[in-house]
């Protein structure tokens, strides 16, 4: 600053032969300053991205540890975690390394600015109860009066910015989730011909976005008319200030420019928090549901029903109760299945009998008791309708195995047994084979994963609802002719699949019952 009042004072002076070294040493100095700044969003930018690797990482690797992403869904505990972990996590790291370094500077442009207004300030003076007070530097205290009160009324007028933020985030984020729904289900959707219905319910939830987004743009009007207010106020206060020190001798005209930009500069730099509001507004948010996300994760820990894992090929509960939503209970009480047992679990529909599969899965925590399974082998979980990722052929039946693992010829044989043969040829063809394939076709490519994959325990829930009784009959003849040993537990409506088990778990609204069928019901 010292170097402005000398620049000013040449200017003043006409000393035209220190003005051009003057102009060529003031772009030497902003040359450098350019390449500080730019070396400075360089190595921001690239901080950032590590920054956001590791937290994506982090989050990923939580979110998915031990099916906690089922555990999120099933109790409605967070909403949108998709949109936290890709978004949020991306907007805190890349914004809060710039208000960082923007802090830094604020406080070190103060420092420097606030140095040279108290070497042009004067001692403000005042009388209280007779006595003279005087108290050096006004320029300074003039400058961090108006600075506290200009990021007060900032604050002030921009309270509802932080809730605003916060709801448009999750506005967007619900209305992006109603769009993937549409097209996950575009085939029901065409056959109710309810596309009509789901206009409606987008335009809702485009309205509830419009309607949040008016009232946040208020909120930002209301910060900038303030910020803008301010700002000009700050442009000429100075100047009133210094001028009558210059007509009184006290200060050159140099001084007063000095005065002008350092105080300008000081209010700018103290209204770093003032003028970042909006952007703290959206990290406060950002963190807001981030940490909602982490709190969310810990929490899905909380199992009631503990599931230990034996060196042993026994399945078992002990004590074994669920419970549902409305204080409803499903007792079953003890229930062990040896190897190479088959079970069949029935009972009305709604009782828990999906539910009793997806604890012995370990994926239904509310309730008490024991569940035994083994850690030896391979324990594999059929449900009604196979996950399919989105790939080719080959990497939907191998899945989660790389198809690597396996030969072309091998899975073209099973997709014959399992009277898929007309889809050989397309073994790598890359396509959404969940919207590609029938809800037959993807229950009998469940056989082939099975086959596939040859495990020692089974668990099927309702794997074949969607086959006709031929196909059905064949799904269990041809699984227990290629794995004949292969422990099996199976929810079934159709009564013609029972006799392809030794033993029944009847469930009921009052308890369970279990027994063991009789040799001539038996097939296999």
């Amino acid at each position: 600053m010292t170097g402005s009042i000398i620049f000013y004072d040449v200017v003043q002076n006409k000393q035209v032969d220190l003005f051009f070294p003057l102009v060529l040493k003031f772009f030497l100095i902003n040359g450098c300053w350019a390449l500080a700044i730019v070396f400075t969003l360089y190595v921001n930018g690239m901080f950032a991205m590590r920054w956001r690797t590791f937290l994506t990482t982090e989050y990923v690797s939580r979110w998915l540890e031990g099916n906690g992403f089922y555990s999120l869904e099933r109790a409605g505990l967070i909403d949108n975690p998709d949109q936290r972990i890709a978004e949020d996590i991306k907007d805190f790291t890349a914004s809060v390394l710039t208000i960082v370094i923007g802090f830094f500077g604020c406080i070190t442009s103060s420092i420097s600015f606030g140095y040279v207004l108290w070497n042009t300030a004067e001692p403000i003076r005042f009388f209280i109860a007779g006595h003279h007070i005087s108290i050096p530097g006004d320029m300074l205290w003039y400058s961090l009066l108006y600075t506290a009160l200009s990021t007060g009324a900032v604050i002030w007028v921009g309270r509802p910015l932080i809730f605003r933020t916060m709801r448009q985030q999750q506005l967007e984020a619900d209305f992006r989730f109603g769009l993937i729904y549409i097209r996950r289900n575009a085939e029901q959707i065409a056959f109710l011909n309810a596309a009509s219905t789901e206009q409606q319910s987008l335009r809702e939830a485009f309205d509830h976005i419009k309607k949040n987004y008016h009232r946040l743009i208020l909120a930002q009007m209301g910060i900038n008319a303030t910020q803008h207010a301010f700002g000009n106020i700050g442009q000429v206060l100075p100047l009133f200030l210094a001028i009558p020190k210059y007509f009184a001798g006290a200060l050159t005209f140099g001084g007063v420019m000095a005065a002008k930009d350092a105080f300008s500069h000081m209010t700018s730099s103290l209204s770093f928090f003032q003028q970042a509001f909006q952007s703290f507004a959206q990290q406060i948010a950002n963190v807001n549901r981030i940490w909602a996300f982490d709190q969310a994760l810990e929490l899905k820990r909380g199992a009631g029903i503990e599931v230990i894992r034996e060196d042993s090929g026994t399945i078992s509960a002990q004590d074994l109760r669920l419970d549902f939503y409305h204080n409803a209970s499903l007792t079953i009480g003890d229930w062990t299945i040896l190897p190479g047992q088959r079970w069949v679990v029935v009972g009305p529909s709604g009782v828990g009998k999906s539910s009793t599969m997806r604890a012995i899965a370990g994926l239904w925590p509310d309730g008490a008791g024991v569940v035994r399974v083994p850690s030896q082998g391979l324990t594999m979980f059929v449900p009604q309708r196979l996950y399919l990722p989105i790939g080719t052929l080959k990497n939907a039946i191998c899945f989660p195995a790389s198809p690597e693992q396996y030969d072309d010829g091998q899975v073209t044989s099973l997709l014959s047994i399992a009277g898929l043969e007309k889809h050989a040829k397309r073994l790598h063809e890359s396509r959404p084979w969940a919207d590609q394939l029938s809800p037959g076709e993807q229950q009998r490519l469940a056989l082939v994963r099975i086959l596939l994959y040859r495990p020692d325990r089974l668990v099927l829930d309702e794997a074949t609802s969607a086959l006709d009784t031929a196909n059905a009959l064949h799904f269990y003849t041809t699984l227990l002719e290629r794995l004949p040993s292969v422990t099996l537990i199976s929810v079934v409506h159709d009564e013609r699949l029972k006799p392809f088990h030794t033993h029944c778990l009847r469930l009921a609204v009052d308890g369970a019952t279990q027994s063991a069928l009789a040799p001539k019901e038996e097939i296999v």
